[in-house]
């Protein structure tokens, strides 16, 4: 691969000169990834977001004031939503929790005559989508809505036919963020469903289309950076609910002969429960946004401590369900089981093998971010007296959907973004690093301050599923699977 790079570059960049071995600064960055690399926070891109992501920290630091993204207004939200929501933390009766606080609006600056710098998008893009999907239908997908508006490679645009690497180096970038892979994983974790080659990406079709994607970036010849996927366990979404019964007055595990009550789950286990409902063995994770409501229902509680499931009643409804494929389609659950967990681990272990053979041949900069997500998950992040953790909401580290993170985080991303380029390229100025302090100390609230009422939200409730050892409210449920409330949300 590396001679097939070097080759690309050597084109482009007949006629136009050499660079000097000491520069002094980048000039040109752009970026190609998933949201994480598009700012994405609390469930929504946003302005206010994504002005304050990691590759919009990069550019500022570097001095790009002309760094262009596919910015989004932000605006009241509406009962009901009539776009993708954002959540904040709220206080309902005296408890923390989170709502809906605000909704995507109209794009900024849809008419930019070339490519964003930012090209990153959301809507769970893989890797083959930056190279495979060349041309956006709207409302075919979450993919296609969140890609057409990035890309605009809509039918009839200019920029029909073309991907996100290819108008990623027709910028002439002289640095690169190609920050993939995360989807790849993470869909096989939210779903409960763990299938190599429909929720999992095969090893060898993740590298191919790895390849192929950097392969056209790297023809533009710039510094490229690429990253490692953090393992899903060092993600609140998949770690603030335990697989135990919790008492609602104490926010204790319920302990029965000495040992706490596993929850029920709807995969039998033979031989020790031949017929489900079954109990959650240890080491299962709930996606804490999904099995909130459902706990709250009594669905997963044992009868014998008032919820609805029975052990071995053979009555899946009453159990937490985990995700299969049926002949209409994947159907989510909520459950991931520790055989699921550990393909995934496998996997995100093989694929970070990959990336890391890749840099290691191809001289990109890598950027650990497995490591970086596992020391914090373990250890917290000290910063100014102040330590940061990975408990949902409550940590600072995560927004509000417990996936992506917050102001504070993004700028902590950004900050070892720019440490790895300065420590594995000396020969160039450093860069500076980011305010911190600013990230973490600085307000950022949303414009508007009107109570919202949003059906089947209850974060008084949700809070009573956490233990009080995890001191991490749940998240809102995703907008398609809330059901008819009158609640109020207070801001």
């Amino acid at each position: 691969m590396k001679n097939r790079i070097a080759a690309a570059a050597a084109l482009l960049l007949l006629g136009v000169g050499t660079t000097s071995a000491q520069t002094t600064a980048f000039h040109k960055l752009v970026v190609v990834g998933d949201s994480l690399a598009a700012g994405h926070e609390a469930n929504c891109t946003v302005e206010r977001y994504q002005r304050r992501g990691a590759s919009a920290l990069l550019a500022e630091a570097l001095g790009i004031a002309d760094f262009q993204q596919p910015l989004l207004a932000e605006t009241p939200a509406t009962n009901p939503p009539t776009s993708y929501p954002c959540l904040g933390a709220v206080v309902v009766g005296g408890s923390i929790g989170v709502g809906i606080i605000s909704q995507e609006g109209a794009q900024l600056n849809a008419t930019l005559p070339r490519p964003y710098d930012n090209l990153g998008f959301n809507g769970g893009p893989r890797v083959k989508d930056f190279v495979d999907l060349r041309v956006s239908v709207p409302g075919r997908s979450d993919l296609d809505n969140y890609a057409a508006r990035v890309l605009r490679n809509v039918a009839g645009s200019p920029f029909e036919g073309t991907n996100a690497v290819e108008q990623a180096a027709s910028l002439a970038p002289d640095l690169a963020l190609y920050w993939v892979g995360n989807n790849d994983l993470l869909g096989a974790a939210t779903t409960g469903v763990v299938v190599d080659g429909v929720t999992l990406t095969p090893v060898d079709a993740f590298r191919a289309k790895y390849v192929e994607g950097l392969t056209t970036i790297f023809s533009a010849g710039p510094t490229v950076v690429t990253f490692t996927i953090p393992n899903v366990t060092s993600i609140p979404l998949f770690t603030t609910l335990p697989p135990v019964v919790i008492d609602p007055a104490t926010r204790q595990p319920v302990i029965i002969d000495g040992h706490p009550v596993p929850l029920l789950g709807s995969r039998a286990l033979p031989p020790d429960c031949p017929v489900a409902p079954c109990p959650l063995p240890n080491g299962t994770l709930l996606n804490t946004i999904r099995a909130g409501l459902l706990l709250q229902q009594g669905i997963g509680v044992p009868a014998f401590l008032g919820g609805r499931a029975v052990q071995g009643s053979g009555n899946l409804t009453t159990a937490l369900p985990y995700g299969t494929i049926t002949a209409s389609g994947l159907q989510p659950g909520v459950v991931l089981y520790p055989d699921g967990l550990a393909a995934i681990l496998a996997r995100t272990t093989e694929i970070n093998d990959v990336i890391r053979s890749i840099s290691a041949e191809d001289g990109t900069v890598l950027v650990d971010l497995n490591t970086l997500f596992q020391d914090v998950a373990a250890n917290g992040y000290h910063i100014g007296g102040v330590t940061l953790t990975s408990a949902f909401l409550s940590g600072g580290l995560f927004s509000a959907d417990g996936v992506h993170p917050s102001a504070a985080g993004y700028a902590i991303l950004a900050d070892y973004i720019i440490q790895a380029i300065n420590t594995q390229r000396p020969g160039i100025s450093p860069i500076p690093r980011p305010n911190l302090g600013a990230a973490l100390f600085t307000p950022n609230v949303p414009p508007f301050g009107t109570a919202v009422t949003m059906p089947g939200f209850h974060p008084d409730k949700w809070l009573l599923d956490l233990p009080v050892f995890e001191a991490s409210p749940p998240a809102a449920e995703p907008l398609s699977d809330r059901r008819p409330s009158t609640r109020t949300v207070a801001r």
